[in-house]
């Protein structure tokens, strides 16, 4: 029997992740993303599962420190968003392509992805806001670690960006209590 292509997807991704230091912080944003697209929307089909696991698969291959990318820029620039959204799925695109997923679905997936920072469509926002929940939940506060060589203003910002950017009622709801509390161990640090 053949392996569903969101289990295919989370050996791919994993697999790109498995040498990152960082790799159970990773998959947990991945997972809880899976977990708040589907109470976000119940009925989030399988292109959707397999946009919120993979979202953040440009960052494997990255090829700076987070420190050092971010050194003199922002967390939220523009720019490096707008790479990480595109390179995302465009990897993603090849790698459904190559596995025969259906061409409709894959490009569901490639237009989610490519839109997962910023939005624009009600599945893009839907991934957005799943994001952001997730990145409350498990990386928030490996970014306050590095508010000494960073910056805690530039932190903050990337804090407020990320809940700033929630859509949906009910995500920003489901974000509130976290976002206080990073913050709040933010400006403690």
């Amino acid at each position: 029997m053949e392996m569903p292509m969101l289990e295919k997807v989370i050996e791919y991704v994993d697999g790109l992740f498995a040498n990152d230091k960082n790799f159970e912080m990773i998959k947990e944003h991945f997972e809880r993303t899976v977990f708040w697209v589907k109470k976000l929307n119940p009925n989030a089909d399988e292109a959707m599962l397999i946009a919120a696991y993979s979202h953040d698969v440009q960052r494997a291959f990255k090829e700076l420190s987070f420190v050092e990318m971010f050194k003199d820029k922002e967390l939220n620039d523009p720019e490096i968003l707008e790479h990480h959204q595109s390179e995302g799925a465009r990897i993603m695109w090849v790698f459904l392509f190559g596995q025969g997923y259906g061409e409709l679905s894959a490009q569901r997936v490639y237009d989610m992805i490519s839109r997962h920072e910023d939005g624009g469509s009600e599945e893009s926002n839907l991934i957005k806001d799943a994001d952001s929940i997730s990145y409350f939940e498990t990386i928030a506060i490996a970014h306050i670690a590095h508010a000494k060589e960073l910056g805690k203003e530039k932190i903050k910002r990337k804090l407020e960006y990320m809940h700033h950017r929630i859509t949906s009622g009910e995500a920003k709801k489901a974000a509130f209590n976290k976002y206080q509390e990073v913050m709040r161990i933010l400006n403690k640090s």
